[in-house]
């Protein structure tokens, strides 16, 4: 039978009840005992996270200072203007009395501190910036800096407290990009020559992580909206990361912020209580890739994880609730840290660098290697050459393509096709297939591929099968025993002779139990936290076919699942690559 919607708010609330009648440490401790970390083994590579050769010098730009003001930048920078768009749309959330009002929208600073490496130019430039906090990456900007990066960390702080902001947040970084760019080229300027503008990207936490998904979007217009007038940007942004980040805090005029062609990773917490649903989720979902260049789009999501963590400024000395009790289960600072300057580190690598070993690092992380702390790590990743057998996105062609079978009486099971959930059953514009899996039930989901080409392309090297997978059960009758569903799913590949590949997928990773996270410590009057949110994980298998096939073959994808105990799952984005 499938989840309906009203048996998965009875399931979340059923989570509810059990994890707040235990203690938080007992919750927690009980879900990484039903996960069954993977078998992988490490990757060999160099440590993304390690310091670097170079050396580097500390520096700061802004406005003119004060006449007796005590500290002062080492480069003076202009005040710049927002366009009317962004100002009247920070005004037009309610707010009387706000940035724009009180540093007026044609007079905003650009501030920032920067770490120059010595030695060989140009370098990339990286621009890291915070959310409604202070500036909290001086970790990231020495890392990146004596690994060859020109790291630009932006003060915003200016437009904190306001809402609605975060188009003018990413707006701001690209005059920070076109200053720079100026600065470049001016000779006799303490940045003359040191930057390679061919080569950018933007780092940024909570509403920065929305922002710096904006400001890429903002580059690739070529006039400000419903005007002749040119934005002056069209730089060449090649990467974003967020961590934590908001999103549809702002806008466009038609709709949530889409990226195209711009590699994406996003990093969340399970256990954050400040952006608690995983929104970048939405922003990964909405990256698409449209040329014929190489690029990656990838989430991780770390179970112990949490938000302040992300910015040192507030790791120190912020924390959510009335004592430290809720942290004191979770990841400490300086691992979380650790492990965001393994997987920035290595995504620039992978995309600034182009040096594409480093995506092994995301494909199936493993605690232990480069000092990654043991938890549960969720990976989803998808490369621009993924060719898409089904991803349930149009529903009306799914009862001639998608069968879910049950059992040696293949008696057809229902499908239910709905949105994506985040926590609180928040719906996302991504649709996935839920199936209700029975103790030692065979269950197979069937998918006719319309197109067995995707099998014949031109690519060097193997083509892999990839899916993303996830648990949307409650887990409570296993108990706190390991389960790997992997390890009782096979996939089978099948032509009108027969099959012609076939595969058990017991070595392929974990999938994770539902990721049940404690928030009742915080929960106060009203406010209460829901407890989770099903994330989904992307799982990859090489296609090696027993015999040949033609591109006329009418071919047959089936994953066939026997579980041990019932299992709710979802799934999503089956198709081909050749990008692992």
């Amino acid at each position: 039978m499938m989840l309906t919607r009203f048996s998965y708010f009875c399931t979340i609330l059923s989570i509810v009840t059990t994890s707040f009648s235990t203690l938080a440490s007992d919750v927690l401790d009980c879900v990484i005992e039903r996960y069954s970390q993977p078998n992988s083994p490490f990757t060999g590579l160099p440590n993304p996270a390690e310091q670097g050769e170079h050396k580097y010098t500390v520096m700061n730009y802004g406005e003119r200072p004060f006449l007796f003001a005590i500290s002062k930048p080492d480069v003076i920078a202009p005040n710049v203007s927002l366009p009317s768009f962004l100002s009247d749309y920070s005004r037009n959330q309610g707010y009387e009395d706000n940035a724009y009002h009180k540093f007026k929208s044609s007079n905003l600073p650009l501030e920032a501190k920067v770490w120059l490496p010595l030695g060989a130019q140009p370098l990339p430039l990286v621009l890291l910036v915070h959310g409604n906090s202070a500036p909290g990456f001086d970790y990231l900007g020495e890392l990146l800096a004596s690994r060859g990066h020109f790291v630009v960390q932006v003060d915003q702080t200016y437009l904190n407290d306001l809402w609605g902001e975060n188009g003018a947040r990413g707006w701001i970084l690209l005059e920070h990009i076109k200053l720079l760019q100026k600065w470049n080229a001016e000779q006799g300027h303490a940045f003359y020559n040191k930057l390679d503008l061919e080569n950018i990207a933007l780092i940024g936490m909570s509403r920065g992580g929305e922002a710096v998904a904006l400001a890429a979007s903002f580059n690739q217009w070529k006039t400000l909206p419903n005007s002749s007038e040119s934005t002056e940007f069209g730089f060449n942004i090649k990467s974003i990361v967020a961590l934590a980040p908001m999103d549809g805090q702002y806008q466009h005029a038609d709709g949530r912020n889409i990226l195209k062609n711009v590699n994406y990773l996003v990093l969340q917490g399970g256990h954050d209580a400040d952006v608690y649903q995983f929104l970048g989720s939405q922003q990964w979902h909405r990256t698409h890739f449209d040329d014929d260049k190489n690029y990656l789009k990838q989430s991780i999501y770390i179970y112990r994880a949490n938000h302040i963590n992300f910015n040192q400024d507030m790791s120190d000395d912020f924390h959510w609730g009335s004592s430290k009790d809720f942290y004191s289960k979770l990841l400490t600072p300086k691992q979380q840290e650790n492990l965001t300057k393994v997987y920035v580190s290595a995504f620039l690598e992978a995309t600034l660098a182009n040096r594409k070993e480093y995506r092994k690092i995301f494909r199936q992380p493993v605690a232990g290697e480069f000092g990654l702390p043991d938890d549960i790590y969720i990976s989803r990743h998808m490369a621009s050459d993924f060719k898409v057998i089904e991803d349930f996105e149009n529903v009306a062609k799914k009862e001639s393509t998608v069968k879910v079978l049950s059992d040696k009486t293949l008696t057809e099971v229902p499908i239910s096709i709905d949105s994506e959930r985040l926590r609180n059953g928040t719906k996302t514009s991504n649709n996935v297939l839920k199936v209700q899996l029975k103790k030692q039930v065979e269950t197979r989901l069937s998918i006719k591929l319309s197109e067995a080409e995707l099998l014949h392309q031109n690519r060097k090297g193997k083509s892999y099968l990839s899916f993303s997978l996830a648990r949307a059960d409650s887990g409570e009758s296993e108990g706190c025993g390991s389960y790997n569903l992997l390890s009782d799913t096979r996939v089978e590949l099948l032509d009108k002779s027969g099959v012609v590949f076939k595969k058990s997928l017991g070595a392929s990773g974990s999938v994770s139990p539902l990721l049940i996270s404690d928030f009742s410590e915080l929960e106060k009057g009203d406010m209460k936290y829901a407890p989770t949110e099903p994330v989904l994980q992307t799982f990859t298998l090489p296609i090696e076919l027993n015999k040949p096939i033609s591109a006329e073959s009418e071919l047959e994808l089936v994953l066939i699942f026997t579980p041990k105990r019932d299992v709710s799952i979802i799934v999503d984005d089956i198709g081909i690559t050749s990008s692992i």
